[in-house]
């Protein structure tokens, strides 16, 4: 059962250890941590140990884990036995399932005194704080609710302050085993002997895992926590004695604190004239080094030889993108990924399989470096294509999507998912097949709101059977198979049984049609489209859906002629007019292409990097 950490264990410290308890208030802090223990109170019964050790000021402690056999480790900082504390109080009742051993850890400052509680496999435990108490409970596992022992996922606790460093950003993630809500964000202005900080507060938080004091070393100088009623006070110190800039929001694994550090940059810059260039080689990044010798400022040193030299040999392995520096214990991967994604501006997909924490520092990197170690790491490729990043496990194959223009996609628009109002209609005298499809029809739209999209078209697919001359069911389940599920056939099949509701049903022949297309029946879906734009003025879908097949299909003529029918009824749209200027192309119309590229440039749309790229790369074809 121990082979892991048990379900109520606390993160494992292995660096360093607590050492004060954190007040914030404005009174001098004491020179050292003592915290006397004055009680111990040990109660056995029905399989269950309590265990509570009472003192006269809050505890500073941290909780790990041993294991063969396994044992929950609670280390008190300054930890020392009132003289009335004998060593008989201090034992557990005799029992087979738990027992303590005592001892000093004297080479620490402050000493540490180490409860060391060996735990059967059959057993959990918790170790909580109760004001001045620290509570140790070891139940039966499958008897946490009747021994008081709260489940995992009912005690919301902070675990981590997760750190990544860039020049424009610090990224600081406030780790938690649930989500959280309920905070509160304010400041504090700076004194003559004080710099301002910013502090959150967040209540109802267990922080027993929490590391009390953490160095950023940015425009953070440090974070801070302490106990604050039942919740919990997070302090930002800044370096300056001007408050940094900063952003905070939920995210799934806690919250998220960004600091803009452009202001910390324009400040260190304006000040560099002042300072020593030896110190700078020291403290600088080897991008900013690299840039100081570049210009000529200071005499080269040995460190910023070997700086240089890292630089260089990061260059020369193809790593040449913004240096970062993070700082990870045991974080969840999906998190890291998140994190890249706010430093590199990428899209960035991760596969389902990915799973997995780690723990990684690194200082001063490539951001392209970091990640390979970490797909290393975890055993996972990406692929990179445009301005997008594709995350998945090395033993799955993947394939990028055709393109656009190669296979058709339709998005079902606001008029279709708008016909629910068909559910609420409740006319009178209604059969009862048609109320029980109803019914059908308001789970099934529920279930569509939750992404469960099989489910959701099994439920529409058995309204339909109740309810078969509903043209706007039937649509709906083409659009569930065709945008959703990717399932042509079905989507095709459901269209056809809505054409013989009712032939001029252009949207029903759209849906065919698209379906037929990706199908590869091009007859088929040739006479759905040409059903599909019969309408006037056409359905704006319908145009551009035929307008892809026609190019896809060599039919370039028919294609510009959808597209400027398109025009003369919508307004443009970068999407038809990049795909006019494409079609231009093919047709060997390289004066008319340039002029529709130069029409785009000149649009005001906004245009994606990689877009606009290739935009000007047509222009310059002479």
């Amino acid at each position: 059962m121990h082979k892991e950490p048990a379900k109520y264990s606390v993160a494992i410290f292995c660096a360093f250890w607590i050492l004060s308890t954190l007040v914030f208030s404005t009174a001098k802090a004491e020179d050292s941590v003592t915290y006397q223990i004055t009680d111990i109170k040990s109660t056995l019964s029905d399989k269950a140990l309590h265990y509570t050790v009472s003192g006269n000021s809050i505890p500073a402690y941290t909780v790990s884990e041993r294991f063969s056999p396994f044992r929950a480790v609670i280390d008190i900082a300054g930890g020392i036995f009132a003289d009335n504390i004998s060593q008989p109080a201090k034992a557990i009742p005799v029992n087979d399932f738990a027992t303590l051993s005592l001892s000093e850890v004297k080479d620490k400052d402050p000493a540490i005194l180490r409860f060391e509680f060996t735990v059967a496999e059959s057993h959990d435990y918790s170790v909580t704080r109760n004001g001045q108490n620290i509570d140790i409970k070891i139940v039966p596992a499958g008897d946490k609710k009747s021994a008081g022992l709260a489940s995992a996922s009912q005690q919301r606790s902070l675990t981590d302050f997760q750190v990544a460093k860039t020049p424009h950003t610090t990224t600081v993630i406030i780790a938690s085993n649930s989500a959280i809500e309920d905070y509160t964000v304010d400041k504090v202005a700076g004194s003559s002997n004080r710099h301002p900080r910013m502090f959150i507060d967040i209540e109802d938080i267990n922080i027993s895992e929490l590391v009390r004091e953490k160095h950023i070393g940015t425009s953070v100088e440090k974070i801070r926590v302490a106990p604050k009623g039942s919740g919990a006070r997070i302090v930002f110190d800044s370096k300056s004695d001007k408050l940094f800039r900063y952003t905070v929001a939920p995210s799934p694994g806690g919250l998220t604190v960004v600091i803009d550090e452009s202001g910390a940059k324009a400040s260190k810059q304006k000040s560099s004239a002042k300072s020593d260039a030896t110190l700078d080689s020291l403290i600088g990044s080897s991008e900013a080094q690299s840039k100081a010798q570049a210009a000529g400022k200071g005499t080269p040193s040995a460190m910023d030889a070997k700086v240089a030299s890292l630089s260089d040999n990061f260059s020369f392995s193809g790593y040449k993108k913004q240096r970062i520096s993070v700082d990870f214990y045991k974080i969840d991967i999906h998190n890291v990924f998140r994190l890249f994604r706010q430093i590199t501006d990428l899209n960035i997909i991760v596969d389902e399989g990915v799973s997995g924490t780690l723990t990684l520092a690194l200082t001063d990197v490539p951001w392209d470096f970091a990640l390979d170690i970490i797909l290393n790491l975890a055993n996972l490729k990406k692929e990179e294509r445009f301005n997008t990043i594709v995350i998945y496990p090395k033993k799955k194959a993947f394939a990028w999507p055709t393109r656009a223009e190669d296979n058709l996609s339709f998005e079902a628009d606001i008029e279709v998912i708008e016909q629910e109002s068909l559910i609420v209609e409740q006319a009178e005298n209604q059969p009862k097949e048609i109320m029980q499809a109803k019914d059908y029809m308001v789970k099934a739209q529920n279930l569509m709101k939750r992404e469960e999209y099989e489910d959701a078209a099994l439920l529409y697919s058995k309204a339909s059977e109740l309810w078969p001359d509903n043209s706007e069911l039937l649509n709906r389940l083409s659009t569930l198979y065709l945008v959703h599920l990717g399932m042509n056939a079905k989507a095709v099949h459901y269209a056809r049984e809505n054409l013989k509701l009712d032939k001029r049903n252009s949207r029903a022949a759209l849906y065919a049609a698209i379906g037929s297309a990706n199908m590869q029946r091009i007859p088929d879906a040739s006479e759905y489209f040409a059903h599909s734009i019969s309408d006037s003025p056409p359905m704006k879908e319908a145009l551009i859906s035929y307008a892809a097949f026609s190019e896809n299909n060599g039919q370039n003529e028919a294609a510009l002629k959808l597209i400027n029918k398109y025009h003369s009824f919508y307004p443009e749209t970068v999407d038809t007019m990049i795909a006019k200027a494409r079609v231009l192309d093919k047709l060997d119309r390289k004066e008319d292409a340039k002029q529709q590229y130069l029409a785009l440039l000149g649009s005001g749309f906004q245009l994606r990097p990689d877009l606009k790229k290739y935009i000007i790369s047509r222009v310059a074809v002479k």
